[in-house]
């Protein structure tokens, strides 16, 4: 099999990512794609006046962008706050985690948007290749760091695991990718061409990596890298973590927006009928009865004038008014009712449902209450303990760095009663006026320890 050859999962769902990121990408990119999303009217006529009449059919219609506005609100929500990043030495993620000027948040905000559009992607975390050993000093110079690279559902085109000892491990990831070059023959111009970056877990159980590319115009391999940690050991897994809307893994989770953009679809193809009814009956049309054949021809002579300042001169009998269509119901209705669904299932993607947890989160339960996009963020908190660990294990520091995205992130509701309880704890001086003003604005009880807690008590000396 070639280098490019796909995964059967990755064949079966390519159509369904495709389609949500489509609508996700907003109302160009669907009227782009043409007749793939808005069915041609009256199909079995193939002549030029027909394709004309469906292009104008298609650009009258309008596509509400509502599952791109869900997707940005949604990302926008779970980092209204900023996530907890303590780097313990790893510092430069902070400014430029994927060695392209991307930090830490944007890499997380990329991967949430992914895991919303498809339920799925993956963090890779790449090492430049050293020969020889290299002072602290020369590493700092020349910038030889990890990097930590986003890769969403649609460019990870293959993989396998398989049982290393007592557990499995993925034993091969194929990376998709469209590189450029400046043409050598006009400096103004780029050459695209793919490149497949190729991560195996060796039969000896040692990572290495291997890049394809087409450049030449037949896929051509370079030769295996084997990246060592700081001491010089190889790396005994492949430094990538598949991202799940479920689980972290490379399982098929459910595509959060999914519905949304169905539901999206089936309200631009009721827009596109009832502008179309519009733009054909939505003007008005003049109407003149009880004349006789020598009134009309007089009238086809002279010219008519509608408006106050030409009154129209009619023979006895004769009547004038203006008709005009009545709006069509069926497909307003029908668009009204999609959008009311569109906004409840925008709405679902926070609300809270029971699902079972990722490994890191399990407890004494064995559920938890929470909504999707909390579940995501949560994945990718998850995610985050193994890529800053391939960063340190390369670097040989920050071991103990931490990166979390809050999850409680819903504006919560703080009832009269609660609200009296929190106060009369301010009055026993065994809560601070700063912390129960946290409580009543936001209507959620903030994470702080006692000691802290109690600090703020002694600093504000009592109620007044």
């Amino acid at each position: 099999m070639a280098v490019d050859s796909k995964h059967p999962l990755y064949v079966d769902n390519l159509d369904r990512w495709k389609l949500v990121n489509d609508v996700c990408d907003g109302s160009q990119s669907i009227k782009n794609m043409g007749v793939q999303y808005l069915p041609v009217v009256n199909a079995c006529a193939t002549n030029e006046e027909n394709l004309a009449y469906n292009d104008s059919y298609r650009q009258r219609a309008v596509f509400f962008e509502v599952t791109k506005d869900t997707l940005q609100s949604h990302v926008g929500l779970a980092f209204s706050e900023d996530p907890t990043f303590k780097p313990d030495g790893l510092d430069f993620l902070k400014k430029n985690a994927d060695g392209n000027g991307k930090s830490i948040y944007q890499l997380n905000q990329l991967a949430l948007e992914g895991l919303l559009r498809q339920g799925r992607g993956g963090l890779f975390v790449d090492f430049p290749f050293v020969t020889g050993s290299m002072s602290q000093a020369e590493i700092e110079r020349l910038n030889i760091r990890p990097s930590i690279v986003y890769y969403p559902s649609l460019n990870i085109i293959n993989w396998d695991k398989r049982k290393a000892g007592g557990v499995y491990k993925n034993s091969l990831i194929v990376l998709h990718e469209v590189a450029e070059k400046r043409d050598e023959q006009d400096e103004f111009q780029f050459k695209k061409f793919n490149r497949y970056r190729v991560l195996r877990l060796e039969e000896n159980n040692v990572y290495s990596i291997q890049v394809y590319s087409d450049e030449s115009g037949s896929i051509v391999a370079d030769e295996k890298v084997f990246p060592k940690k700081k001491g010089g050991a190889f790396f005994d897994e492949i430094p990538f973590i598949p991202l799940g809307s479920q689980v972290n893994d490379f399982s098929i989770d459910s595509i959060p927006l999914e519905s949304l953009a169905l539901m999206n679809l089936a309200h631009y193809r009721n827009s596109a009928e009832y502008e179309n009814s519009v733009f054909i009956c939505g003007q008005i049309q003049p109407v003149i009865s009880g004349l006789s054949e020598e009134w009309r021809d007089h009238l086809e002579k002279s010219g008519i004038k509608l408006g106050s300042f030409s009154p129209l001169t009619l023979p006895e009998g004769g009547s004038f008014q203006f008709a005009q269509a009545e709006s069509n119901m069926v497909a307003r209705e029908a668009m009204k009712d999609k959008f009311d669904y569109m906004q409840a299932l925008g709405a679902k993607v926070l609300d809270k449902t029971t699902a079972n947890k990722t490994a890191t989160q399990v407890n004494e339960e064995a559920a938890t209450q929470h909504s999707v996009l909390s579940l995501c963020v949560s994945n990718l908190n998850e995610a985050s303990e193994y890529y800053l660990k391939w960063c340190a294990e390369f670097e040989g520091r920050g071991f103990d760095a931490k990166f979390s995205i809050k999850q409680d992130f819903a504006r919560g509701e703080i009832g009269l009663d609660e609200l009296k309880f929190y106060y009369e704890l301010v009055v026993s001086g065994d809560l601070s006026k700063q912390t129960f003003h946290e409580i009543r604005t936001t209507g959620k009880v903030p994470e702080i320890d006692r000691e802290k807690e109690q600090a703020r008590i002694d600093s504000e000396g009592g109620i007044s």
